[in-house]
């Protein structure tokens, strides 16, 4: 009999709602939830094509073991011993940091999972921990934390009341957006000029967020000028709210002095932006009732990420455009999230490491795993939800020689991937369509939205016998340790014994009901079977009005003020701008590559769908201008090199990119992914082995990866547009 659910998305931070009709614990269709409070309607092809990934007959069902060159399946008892041992051998010879976690988007997406991997890690004394974040988002966590006091002190542009918005580096119809929640995106972009206002999108690709509203071209990571400038220029024009800042932030004269030498000319010289041009942005900026800011991966990446983002908080802060409606706001959660996080080991700002670098809101650098593999650091690893040989800087392929070196790799997964073919074991884990949910902790917990509003749903789909939730495999692994979780004996029985009867006859306890329950209810919310039966589609809370942060026990520094001059930052920003912008001067002829979203393809898992992706390859898009320097028309190959590797890859000639620039989609490269056999029939190329690793290739402040502004050489292949 054929049933319809209400469920969300949970491919990125959007979290359209959902209806997917189920008949025999299958899949029939899948299509927007016309009733979702916020979505109302729209979804993307990747969620709504999502049973194609949910059904497909490559999918792991069962634990694997790796047995020279083979896959057995194994039971979870004889799994989890296994490991359990393993662990407990390198621990007793190396301590606890020789065992580590990496973790991919989708874990973070999964509300349980970080709870529990969190408490198990911490339970066994490891802080070794990675994963893509510092890859995509790091900079904006450290950012949070020096300025605000918790690195979950969240600011969101409140899109649906501001009169000017603008935008680098983000491509949010396409992919979503960087640790905010905006679904229906375009239509909230056209709104602002509905309304009279002004949406200006800064990006060295003329993306397709850019049809609504205006385009600016910038050189790729020279951003940290271009913002240096429009504070500069707010300085110039004395347009502080001098009041506010005296009131409820400190150094301001630290900022100003940082920022001094940075004029809208010599901004110009690098960025590609005219001294004009800028100034009229701060013109529109300043004259706007109410005006926005936001940056996104784009930016992050570059080799100034973590001063990027705190130059736009401090223009959003200093110009009076923080904390009220139509600027950028700081919501608030089920739960206060960022004053937890504030003093939690795993979530502050640590420095673990043998080197300098830190961890940011619990990840080592990435960029540093092949290095820490190889001199002998870590002998274990949990993969969990993540491809890290496609995901991270891999040139030479350096991270798939030392994973293979490792004495205990495990992946959790829903596929054997390419980093899943060197693991020891693979355990399979549930799908967001098989366990309930609340969209995850950045929405519910932060209130990082424009729309605020509460979800939750069960699960879709009964999953396959075999396999689990992320939050039983932790807590069975705590429970081998003899780990007490959550730092109470009662509470940590209480998850064991769930956990040990979860699937037997006696297993009727749902621990993620138990929890998001609790979590409602301490915020005065219906608790889970309330939200299912009384707000099917979601319960739409009231918008944010501002005002309720700065000057607050909220801002949680030590001394309650915003910082606007965090020393590490002004160090960072006095001692490497002025180098990295000679460097700029002498590189201003040589191509620069950057990423490129695509709308069908969201990690490795969509890859292998055949209903998503029918290009065999990715490609390399460039200008007509570089078009034709290089000799080149559609389909062509050509070699790009950077001080790294290289790669050959055919192009495509768009006039949406700027000269000088050649943009690449990310995570391709599954030649190799047998595990994925649709996805190694259309392998494209690693566009990652272009990207350094090691110390010297990351950001010092966030331990981010310089994945984006990349210096490269390109020349026509030898290679045949038909090969």
């Amino acid at each position: 009999m054929m049933e319809t659910k209400l469920t969300f998305c949970s491919l990125c931070e959007s979290f359209c709602g959902l209806e997917v009709d189920v008949e025999d614990n299958r899949i029939r269709d899948i299509r927007p939830d016309e009733q979702h409070v916020v979505s109302t309607g729209y979804a993307c092809v990747k969620g709504t094509k999502f049973d194609s990934i949910q059904h497909s007959p490559d999918r792991v069902t069962a634990p694997l073991k790796r047995i020279d060159d083979r896959w057995q399946e194994i039971t979870w008892d004889q799994a989890l011993e296994e490991i359990a041992a393993k662990i407990k051998a390198i621990i007793k010879r190396d301590g606890p940091q020789a065992f580590g976690n990496f973790v991919g988007a989708p874990g973070g997406s999964n509300l349980m999972s970080p709870i529990f991997r969190g408490e198990f890690y911490k339970g066994i004394g490891s802080n070794r921990m990675y994963g893509t974040g510092t890859c995509d988002t790091m900079n904006k966590f450290r950012v949070n934390g020096d300025m605000y006091g918790s690195p979950m002190r969240l600011a969101y542009p409140d899109v649906d009341h501001t009169n000017f918005m603008m935008i680098l580096g983000a491509n949010p119809n396409i992919s979503g957006n960087t640790l905010y929640h905006l679904p229906r995106s375009r239509d909230r972009f056209a709104g602002i000029i509905a309304r009279g206002g002004r949406v200006v999108w800064i990006n060295p690709r003329r993306v397709e967020s850019a049809r609504t509203g205006e385009h600016l071209f910038i050189r790729p990571d020279t951003d940290v000028y271009f913002l240096a400038a429009f504070c500069n220029e707010i300085f110039h024009r004395d347009a502080i709210d001098h009041e506010l800042v005296s009131r409820t932030m400190k150094n301001l004269e630290s900022l100003r002095s940082a920022v001094a030498p940075w004029t809208a000319e010599r901004q110009a010289q690098v960025t590609g932006i005219s001294a004009a041009t800028l100034r009229e942005l701060v013109d529109a900026y300043l004259a706007a009732d109410g005006a926005a800011l936001n940056m996104a991966t784009g930016v992050n990446q570059g080799r100034s990420g973590t001063l990027c983002y705190w130059l736009l908080e401090c223009i959003s802060a200093i110009t009076g455009n923080f904390d009220r409606q139509g600027g950028n706001l700081i919501g608030e959660g089920i739960i206060d999230f960022a004053l937890q996080a504030k003093d939690d080991p795993v979530l502050k700002l640590g420095f673990h490491r043998s080197d300098d670098l830190p961890s940011v809101s619990g990840q080592q650098p990435a960029a540093l795993l092949a290095d820490d593999i190889l001199n002998g650091e870590v002998k274990g690893l949990f993969v969990e939800a993540s491809n890290p040989i496609l995901a991270v800087p891999n040139p030479g392929n350096r991270l798939e020689q030392a994973l293979g070196e490792l004495e205990l790799l495990v992946c959790i997964d829903w596929f054997r991937n390419e980093t899943g073919n060197l693991a020891h074991y693979i355990l399979p884990a549930a799908t967001w369509m098989e366990r309930p949910g609340m969209p995850y902790a950045l929405q519910s917990f932060a209130g990082c939205t424009p729309t605020p509003y509460l979800y939750a749903a069960d699960k879709v789909l009964e999953p396959p016998p075999d396999v689990r939730e992320e939050w039983w495999m932790y807590t069975r692994l705590a429970d081998m340790f003899g780990v007490t979780l959550m730092g109470n004996r009662f509470i940590s029985g209480f998850f064991k014994l769930a956990a040990r009867l979860a699937h037997t006859p006696l297993g009727f306890i749902s621990v993620p009901k138990v929890l998001i329950s609790g979590m409602l209810k301490q915020s005065g919310q219906p608790d889970f079977k309330g939200m299912l039966k009384n707000h099917p589609h979601g319960l739409r809370l009231p918008d944010n009005p501002g005002g309720n942060f700065l000057g607050t026990p909220r801002v949680l520094t030590d001394d309650a003020l915003v910082d606007l001059g965090p020393p590490d930052f002004i160090s960072a920003f006095d001692e490497r701008v002025e180098t990295l912008f000679n460097d700029e001067l002498n590189n201003l002829g040589k191509m620069k590559l950057i990423g490129k979203r695509e709308i069908k393809r969201m990690n490795s898992s969509s890859a292998n769908s055949p209903r998503l992706v029918k290009e065999t390859t990715n490609y390399a898009y460039i200008s007509p201008v570089d078009a034709e320097k290089l000799g080149v028309t559609d389909l062509d190959y050509v070699d790009i090199t950077s001080a790294a590797d290289s790669i050959t890859i055919p192009v495509k000639v768009s006039d949406e990119m700027m000269p000088g620039v050649v943009a690449v989609p990310q995570c391709w490269g599954h030649e190799k992914a047998d595990g994925l056999p649709h996805a190694q029939q259309h392998p494209g190329v690693n566009s990652n082995l272009l990207a350094g690793d090691g110390y010297d290739s990351v950001e010092k402040l966030s331990g981010m990866a310089h994945l984006s502004g990349i210096l490269v050489d390109m020349t026509r292949s030898d290679r045949l547009a038909s090969a």
